[in-house]
């Protein structure tokens, strides 16, 4: 999964940062970007959303079946496939974190700053993330990669008293390229099976993993013989 991931970065490195991308040959760099290109910020290149916590006190909004996810979900692989804890309807109507789609970015905001995860289902979050989505149908897989590689900006940028902490204002301070369109498209497209095969194999290891974790007391017990 690792190496499938960083084969991806490295596609995204070789294009969108080295600009050897298809056609590059016979492309004019304009204002030292290719033509067609645009800069910008972060900001300007992907909707900056935030999350909520419901009142734990109330058993009601928890316990249920919507993942809610915290910096403590998150993990060094792309997708994140569930959470430590859960919401009820109920709990999620009464937050302020709505229900962020699949392939949704998550990006740790404060304490341990800039881990980014894609969320594998429909998920909600707290208040220590935000969410992040595409500007101008921007693709998730391409913006995703981006970031990993951007991400050093992010976390020289924390700001904090306490702990370093990353705010919606960090994200106008991170220069961003907009690539062409048509460009971004062939990336998405030739990334995709990439991703899907990381899911699958994520998806795999869980099943697994539970699998594991119900035989193991039975062959422990000697319930079960080898």
């Amino acid at each position: 999964m690792a190496l499938l991931e960083e084969s991806a970065r490295l596609l995204y490195r070789e294009w969108f940062v080295r600009l050897r991308f298809p056609g590059h040959e016979h492309t004019r760099i304009v204002d030292g970007v290719p033509e067609g290109w645009e800069k910008a910020t972060a900001f300007d290149a992907m909707q900056v959303m935030s999350g909520g916590t419901p009142k734990t006190v109330i058993p009601d909004f928890w316990d249920g079946e919507i993942p809610f996810y915290t910096p403590k979900d998150s993990i060094k692989e792309c997708y994140v496939l569930d959470t430590e804890k859960h919401l009820t309807e109920l709990g999620l109507n009464n937050c302020n974190s709505k229900l962020y789609q699949k392939d949704t970015i998550f990006i740790t905001a404060r304490g341990t700053v800039g881990n980014l995860n894609l969320a594998q289902r429909p998920m909600a979050m707290n208040q220590s993330c935000f969410a992040l989505i595409g500007r101008n149908a921007i693709p998730k897989k391409f913006l995703f990669c981006a970031l990993r590689e951007a991400i050093q900006y992010f976390q020289q940028h924390a700001v904090g008293a306490v702990f370093d902490a990353i705010i919606v204002d960090t994200f106008k301070l991170i220069p961003f390229v907009i690539p062409d369109r048509k460009l971004v498209e062939i990336f998405e497209n030739t990334i995709e099976p990439t991703f899907r095969q990381i899911e699958n194999l994520l998806q795999q290891n869980q099943k697994l993993s539970t699998a594991r974790d119900l035989l193991l007391p039975r062959l422990m017990s000697g319930e079960i013989a080898v």
